[in-house]
């Protein structure tokens, strides 16, 4: 498997050597998963165990879809940048400390 360098966003394929790897294929590891979303690996087998995001199983080891992944990602920062702003004007209300 051929492994790039990766940018700003974990799909976009540059040269750069000090950047985390993902592979050029359209699956990953569930431990590369867990690096490009920036969680543990339990908490993307639980997304893989939730049908949250696609996978397939080969014996013991699961292989995350790129795609899914990719749309995962997308939400997943789309919604933690709702949850900052809502918490920032909460906070400026003085609702949330």
């Amino acid at each position: 498997m051929t492994l790039t360098a990766l940018p700003s966003h974990p799909f976009l394929a540059t040269s750069k050597p000090d950047i985390d790897l993902f592979p050029v294929s359209s699956e990953c590891t569930v431990a590369q998963a867990a690096k490009i979303l920036d969680m543990s690996e339990g908490c993307v087998n639980e997304l893989l165990d939730d049908s949250v995001i696609a996978y397939r199983q080969i014996g013991d080891e699961r292989l995350v879809q790129r795609d899914s992944l990719q749309e995962f990602e997308s939400r997943y920062r789309r919604r933690l940048k709702a949850l900052a702003e809502i918490t920032r004007e909460w906070q400026e209300m003085g609702l949330y400390e």
